[in-house]
């Protein structure tokens, strides 16, 4: 069985889960797998299929890298306020407050530097 065949259910989570710059190559006996995650939980979905196949990470057969998209993210500059950044982003006030509930403890304060997540629009 070709590696790329025993782990396309991994490559299928990421591709499903909107995993871009997606690369998957053999190499020497193991499959590389590549890409951009554009969130945390897309990238420990695509973990989690891998864990499925194998749980306790004995098969060195496969090397799975991915990193998160920084795109989804602000850092808030000087006279930003939420209801600007939200307009700005294409998202409704309250889904930007929602999707910040762990950073911005007072939605009428916000600080520069502070790194919010800009939800998907809808």
């Amino acid at each position: 069985m070709a590696l790329a065949d025993k782990y396309q259910s991994v490559v299928d989570a990421a591709n499903q889960n909107g995993v871009t710059d997606l690369n998957v190559q053999e190499q020497g006996g193991v499959l590389y797998i590549t890409g951009v995650a554009p969130s945390e939980e897309v990238k420990k979905a695509v973990w989690d299929a891998r864990t499925a196949m194998d749980p306790d990470m004995r098969e060195s057969d496969v090397v799975l890298t991915l990193s998160v998209s920084d795109q989804g993210f602000y850092t808030v500059k000087k006279g930003d306020n939420l209801t600007h950044i939200a307009r700005d982003h294409g998202v409704s006030l309250q889904a930007l407050e929602d999707a910040n509930r762990d950073v911005v403890k007072n939605p009428d304060r916000i600080f520069p530097g502070q790194k919010l997540v800009i939800p998907a629009a809808s």
